[in-house]
């Protein structure tokens, strides 16, 4: 936090490739209490589009995808990472150390999910899970599929990708009651 109350403060930020200038002098601030956790992915997303774009254009590089492509798949990735900035607030709430709510959801995203995909029968519930659900939304198959080929089972079929994204919406509702309604009850009682 700055001396003068700011929460966030970005002055003449510049960001070059090479010898192409992605962004040139932004500036910035954020006041406390302004919500700006669900920008994070959005933000990431817009940067990570812009760098992508400008050192292909300056090397001459075909992305092999149309650049509205890109962007589409990129909005999607945002969405998703707000939806996990919510999973993780309500995990955080249940538990009330920052590292071990980060391992439990880190662990069950990249460790959890994998592992119930290679138990027969309830591979079948990935695509309602969090990670099937992301897949689905950002048409993203690669590991559903490796682990059916590697498996020797049926592939995972994804929900289609608005379906997704409602089931992600859903998981951050829950998310965010239990974020809100937790630290309340303890509150309470």
């Amino acid at each position: 936090m700055t001396g003068d109350g700011l929460a966030i403060e970005v002055s003449r930020l510049t960001k070059r490739f090479g010898d192409v200038t992605a962004v040139r002098d932004l500036s910035f601030t954020v006041e406390p209490g302004v919500v700006t956790g669900l920008a994070y992915g959005v933000v990431l997303a817009g940067t990570a589009a812009v760098a992508l774009l400008a050192v292909a254009a300056a090397r001459g590089v075909s992305l092999g995808l149309p650049v509205t492509t890109v962007l589409a798949l990129l909005g999607r990735i945002a969405a998703a990472m707000a939806v996990y900035l919510l999973v993780g607030a309500g995990v955080g709430a249940l538990i009330h150390h920052q590292i071990a709510a980060l391992c439990v959801v880190t662990g069950y995203l990249y460790v959890g999910e994998p592992v119930l995909m290679m138990i027969p029968g309830v591979n079948t519930l990935y695509p309602v899970l969090p990670g099937g659900a992301t897949a689905a939304l950002t048409d993203f198959t690669y590991l559903a599929d490796a682990m059916s080929a590697e498996l020797g089972s049926g592939a995972v079929h994804l929900l289609p990708p608005v379906t997704g994204a409602l089931l992600l919406a859903a998981y951050a509702l829950t998310a965010s009651a239990i974020a809100v309604l937790v630290p309340m009850r303890r509150d309470i009682t």
